[in-house]
């Protein structure tokens, strides 16, 4: 396989990569079981948040810049240059640890703690969120992504 053909390759993975992370954000982010919800309302901790919030339902800027890198690695993999690759490589790098930090740190407005501390659910535990299917596809488009840009810029 020539440099070229390699250089295609991973310029359709970072196109379908950009994507995928912009498709991402649609999907659940979170999940969060019912008898959790139903615990945490009654202690009044989850006030405003979803039960499967979405990025945008969760991010106040995270999601825009989400977005917008998502948009970014499209152009890069249509027109871009060897700076716009090491930029795009840097901020996805950045993305990547934070989707990883999003999968254990679910949007639950401190209600964790609250269920922990409080007197009134010492019978009862609720299962903790679980990470959705939206922080999965963010990771799979970023890795695929970083492995786009990597070999982009070693056939160039």
């Amino acid at each position: 396989m020539s440099k070229d053909d390699r250089g295609v390759i991973a310029d359709w993975v970072v196109l379908l990569s950009g994507v995928l992370l912009f498709a991402s954000l649609f999907l659940a982010w979170s999940r969060l079981s019912p008898a959790y919800v139903a615990v945490a309302d009654r202690l009044q901790t989850l006030q405003g948040v979803p039960p499967d919030p979405t990025a945008w339902q969760v991010y106040s800027a995270a999601d825009v810049v989400l977005a917008v890198l998502a948009a970014s690695l499209a152009v890069i993999a249509l027109v871009g240059n060897k700076r716009g690759q090491i930029g795009a490589m840097v901020a996805a790098l950045l993305a990547l640890a934070f989707a990883i930090h999003a999968v254990g740190a679910a949007p639950t407005n401190g209600a964790p703690d609250a269920l922990r501390a409080s007197a009134d659910v010492t019978q009862y535990v609720a299962p903790a969120p679980n990470p959705g299917a939206g922080e999965t596809l963010a990771i799979i488009a970023l890795v695929s992504a970083i492995a786009g840009l990597g070999v982009s810029l070693v056939s160039d």
